[in-house]
């Protein structure tokens, strides 16, 4: 009975905890934007790696020493202090690197667990950029920081979960989800890129397109997940809600990727991080990794 309290404790009130704490921060500043940001590497990927080996110890380490560098201005004293994240997550990309030339070429959904693995990498180095004051390319310092949080969440929790369902249900729709997420997320972020050098701007809401497709299959496969009757009540809500939520927060960047073509469907970008990287970061990535631990915890027991 007691470990069943610790396992609510650590999985559940913890993370909501944290949740009220960050929802108290204002939603329309770059503050929120990094909470956001901070919520994947020292609450996302923690929990789902479970902390079990040394190197989960080390990039927890490197994640803290990253989340440092945000109460310095930023230069290369907070870029120094960003770096330890940057190589804690490069070693995981050697480590993928080596699996995959070990096994040969994976299916869909291995890729997408991969993926997962790798895409924060991309991420860590934009923030280092972040931290050192660097703006590459002439982007402003805030979208700096939103391609690192682009990254460590689509670039996460979304392949993850679309790797995931995959392997519990193989089927032609979850492998396009697959297929769609591991397409979707590099061409939002190389369609972005064209649009702020006015060059090839359909790339945009074409990889935005092709990434909702994609999210809005993990999303059914999740709500779908929460109505199987053989799940413990938490686990089931834990699905439904990430699945919802994935619902939500995917029509909200559909219409801001077709804001050139239908201007009034789009929200501002401070109503999308306050709301639609809500979505994601709370209602979908983290209810979705707690129910996965459920279900995961549940097939293992006896």
């Amino acid at each position: 009975m007691m470990n069943r309290y610790v396992y609510a404790f650590q999985y559940w009130i913890k993370p909501l905890v944290l949740l009220i704490a960050v929802g108290l921060l204002p939603l329309d500043s770059a503050i929120f934007v990094s909470a956001l940001l901070l919520f994947s590497p020292l609450m996302l990927m923690p929990l789902w790696s479970g902390m079990r080996r040394l190197q989960h110890k080390l990039e927890y380490a490197g994640a803290v020493a990253m989340a440092g560098s945000f109460h310095l201005v930023p230069g290369i004293e907070a870029a120094l202090l960003a770096l330890p994240w940057l190589v804690a997550r490069l070693f995981v990309v050697k480590d993928v690197a080596m699996e995959c030339r070990r096994k040969g070429l994976p299916s869909a959904a291995t890729a997408c667990v991969h993926a997962a693995a790798v895409f924060p990498a991309i991420g860590a180095v934009w923030i280092v950029a972040h931290r050192a004051n660097w703006t590459p390319w002439g982007f402003d310092p805030l979208i700096v920081l939103l391609t690192a949080a682009h990254f460590h969440h689509a670039g996460f929790t979304l392949p993850l979960m679309a790797g995931l369902n995959a392997r519990a249900n193989p089927s032609c729709w979850t492998r396009f989800s697959c297929v769609a997420v591991l397409l979707g997320v590099p061409l939002v972020a190389v369609g972005i890129t064209g649009t702020h050098f006015g060059v090839l701007k359909f790339v945009e809401p074409f990889g935005v397109v092709v990434l909702v497709l994609g999210a809005l299959g993990v999303a059914v496969s999740q709500m779908r997940r929460g109505l199987e009757r053989q799940r413990s009540i938490l686990t089931r809500l834990g699905f439904l809600f990430s699945g919802a939520s994935l619902f939500a927060a995917m029509v909200l960047a559909l219409g801001f990727g077709l804001r050139y073509v239908i201007p009034n469907f789009a929200l501002t970008m401070p109503q999308m991080w306050a709301i639609h990287g809500t979505l994601n970061a709370f209602g979908f990535g983290l209810c979705g990794i707690l129910a996965w631990r459920g279900a995961v915890k549940r097939a293992e027991s006896p």
